[in-house]
């Protein structure tokens, strides 16, 4: 079989010719198959909504919401929290200084009142002292003018009864100028005074009477015994003005 065409492309008769009885038709063999590769097809998209018209409401969709995210603490919180704090402790810190305060106080006027009790105790201690003092000279001294006195009164010669004056003249100088040296207590100076003043008496009143006796004067020893007699009444008067504050 040629290759060569004739009367047309691989014996296909030409237009409008007329093919050939008999004539041999060659036939091409197809050639190899390749493949091609698909048209490229753009991805689907869905068609646009139909227009609505102008007149119609249009509802817009409510635009999708995110979703809650927590929020986190306010900054303002935490300022706020140390102010309250703060104001717990300054208040707790007030009260207890106020306390504090009301304690120091009350206890500065026990102290002043503690003080005050303590000088007032110390004035009335150091009185009684005086007075233990004054009282000590007194029956010190008292006991000897009296003990001198009896023995003037129980004498019956003129030796024991000169004796017995002259140490009476003695006991009761001695017991004035302690006296006059004395603190003498608030209480004991109406009786103090008292006291002086008959010590004052019965002296005088004794002088008298050793001059009589050293004379022989029997007026003088008569006048001067009745003298010394009223002086040492007063002296015991005064003995019992000074003890009745002290009982």
């Amino acid at each position: 079989m040629s290759l060569k065409p004739e009367n047309g492309s691989f014996g296909i008769p030409p237009v409008g010719g007329v093919a050939e009885v008999g004539t041999t038709v060659a036939i091409a063999e197809p050639g190899p198959m390749v493949a091609v590769p698909p048209a490229y097809q753009p991805p689907y998209q869905p068609p646009p909504p139909p227009q609505r018209p102008p007149w119609e409401a249009q509802v817009l969709a409510a635009p999708a919401q995110a979703p809650a995210v927590p929020r986190g603490r306010p900054r303002w919180i935490v300022p706020t929290g140390i102010a309250v704090i703060g104001l717990i402790v300054a208040g707790t810190l007030g009260g207890f200084l106020y306390t504090t305060i009301g304690q120091r106080d009350s206890a500065r006027h026990q102290l002043a009142s503690t003080q005050a009790t303590l000088t007032d105790t110390e004035k009335q201690l150091a009185a009684r002292q005086t007075t233990d003092a004054y009282v000590k000279l007194y029956v010190l001294n008292s006991g000897k003018v009296t003990t001198e006195y009896e023995n003037v009164v129980a004498c019956d010669s003129y030796i024991t009864c000169r004796m017995s004056a002259q140490d009476l003249l003695a006991d009761m100088k001695a017991f004035q100028a302690a006296r006059s040296g004395a603190v003498v207590p608030p209480a004991l100076v109406n009786a103090d005074t008292l006291l002086g003043d008959s010590l004052s008496a019965a002296m005088a009143a004794d002088q008298e009477l050793i001059v009589g006796m050293d004379t022989n004067d029997d007026v003088k020893i008569k006048a001067g015994f009745k003298k010394l007699d009223a002086a040492m009444l007063s002296f015991a008067k005064a003995e019992s003005a000074i003890a009745a504050p002290l009982t």
